[in-house]
């Protein structure tokens, strides 16, 4: 869950009794976002971790002894790996953001896209997949979803938005604007990756979010799949997309070839070859200076760290 579902409970107040009683609580996303973003958070962890889950545990969700204590050692001693993790969706956020900024057909900027995919960069199937979608949606904005009343394109289109005086954003790029989306889609992306951690699910899980953009749109039609039991990936649902938009979304993901485990060397060159690629995207100069402030501040530090979940 994100941090609104974590101090906003009634959502779990409104479960029947017989799923609420059921329930496993994993507020990790919403601590993570927290310890990566709060200043305060970080100076008085273990106190704000157990005000921030004392509304569920009120309500009857179960969390175990030293809950607490146990979360802010993981987040202390995996600081480091924890925001390379974190950062690895960065660079995608400000291509998508600029890929739809440009006035460029449809076409154009799905040719873009494609380029990339050919790239010798970490190459995200979901990310991918989800800037396909955008471009597709841009050049249909009176499209909605089924059942929806507001077109489909609005929600990414204020997803993406600057909002200066929010969170210490301003009119562009910068590392607060970075850091907020990226918390945002790490929603999206964190049954997966816990799957990736050896985290297994008991019974269904679920994301619980309050953003539109990602409940209404990207979760809805871009959602994490178990793929053989083991392993989780991200399927595409028309929700009322043309056919046509389904099968180029698919072509794009189709054509990104996931390769073998590589050399430390060679996963650096990578990583470091898809932020300049975001760089070259951007308008201006504090924009990549943005860019290069979150490779060498976040994601190169815990570059070959693994996370320790003892």
């Amino acid at each position: 869950m994100d941090t609104n579902a974590l101090s906003n409970v009634q959502w779990f107040a409104q479960l029947p009794d017989e799923i609420r009683a059921k329930c496993v609580i994993n507020p990790w996303p919403a601590l993570l976002e927290q310890w990566l973003s709060n200043p305060l958070f970080r100076n008085s962890t273990k106190d704000r971790i157990d005000a921030m889950i004392e509304g569920l545990a009120k309500l009857g969700a179960p969390f175990r002894d030293r809950f607490a204590q146990q979360q802010e050692s993981l987040l202390r001693k995996n600081d480091a790996a924890l925001r390379t993790q974190f950062s690895l969706i960065v660079p995608y956020v400000a291509i998508m953001k600029a890929l739809l900024a440009q006035k460029l057909s449809a076409e154009e900027a799905l040719e873009r896209l494609e380029a990339m995919t050919q790239k010798d960069i970490p190459r995200f199937t979901s990310a991918m997949m989800l800037v396909a979608l955008g471009t597709l949606l841009k050049s249909n904005q009176s499209l909605k979803l089924v059942g929806d009343l507001k077109p489909a394109f609005s929600y990414l289109d204020s997803f993406l938005a600057f909002q200066p005086g929010q969170k210490d954003e301003t009119d562009h790029i910068n590392v607060p604007y970075l850091r907020n989306r990226a918390g945002d889609l790490n929603l999206w992306l964190s049954l997966p990756l816990l799957r990736q951690q050896g985290y297994r699910f008991v019974g269904t899980p679920a994301v619980v979010t309050g953003d539109r953009a990602l409940h209404r749109l990207i979760l809805r039609v871009i959602p994490p799949v178990l793929r053989d039991g083991l392993t989780m990936g991200f399927s595409l649902l028309p929700e009322g997309l043309p056919a046509s938009s389904c099968e180029r979304i698919m072509t794009i993901a189709a054509s990104i070839q996931v390769r073998e485990s590589a050399k430390a060397e060679d996963q650096l060159a990578r990583m470091s070859a898809l932020f300049e690629l975001a760089k070259d995207c951007c308008t201006d100069d504090s924009e990549r200076q943005a860019l290069d402030q979150m490779f060498s501040d976040w994601w190169r530090p815990g570059f070959g760290k693994q996370i320790d979940l003892s």
